[in-house]
């Protein structure tokens, strides 16, 4: 959809802004029982761990268990600053819920991808399958759940300054 410069925008829903008050209020008091360094390791040594460089069907399956179970429990972290000024504590915890949101939407695209291309070894899917795989990955976060889509791969340049460039494998 195009927008034109000096267009009006359309008046945005009644209640615009409640929910995300509502939500720095929500983790701004969160008094479970994990600091946020906690969970925000254990979700770095699963990504480490589970989706690093090269991977395997076993380590991605298990991944995705492991930061599924990251995700859950961030339902049960602990803020101890509860102040609106400068507040660093609520300011990491807002990065962790992105951050764990990103691993298991990265964490899942790859399981779902049985090939290797680029950066994404799969030990167990040694070449590039163009056929099944010359896609873009799409991953949406719906109700605390990932989403899985995928898009076409646009083989053409948007102006004529530059050539496309065939696809290729990389090798190391």
């Amino acid at each position: 959809m195009h927008h034109i410069i000096g267009e009006k925008q359309k008046p945005l829903e009644k209640g615009t802004g409640e929910k995300t008050i509502a939500w720095l209020d929500r983790l701004r008091n969160a008094n479970g029982s994990l600091p946020t360094s906690n969970i925000r390791l254990n979700m770095q040594r699963v990504m480490q761990n589970n989706a690093a460089v090269f991977r395997t069907q076993e380590t991605l399956e298990e991944g995705c268990e492991l930061i599924s179970k990251a995700w859950k429990s961030f339902h049960d972290v602990k803020i101890s600053d509860r102040s609106l000024i400068w507040n660093s504590d609520l300011i990491e915890t807002i990065e962790l819920e992105n951050l764990l949101i990103n691993a298991c939407i990265t964490m899942h695209s790859a399981e779902a991808r049985k090939e290797s291309r680029g950066a994404h070894a799969r030990e167990d899917f040694t070449t590039r399958d163009d056929e099944k795989w010359m896609k873009h990955s799409l991953g949406y976060w719906e109700n605390e759940k990932v989403k899985l889509a995928y898009r076409p791969v646009h083989m053409h340049t948007l102006d004529d300054e530059v050539e496309s460039f065939p696809p290729k494998a990389r090798v190391y």
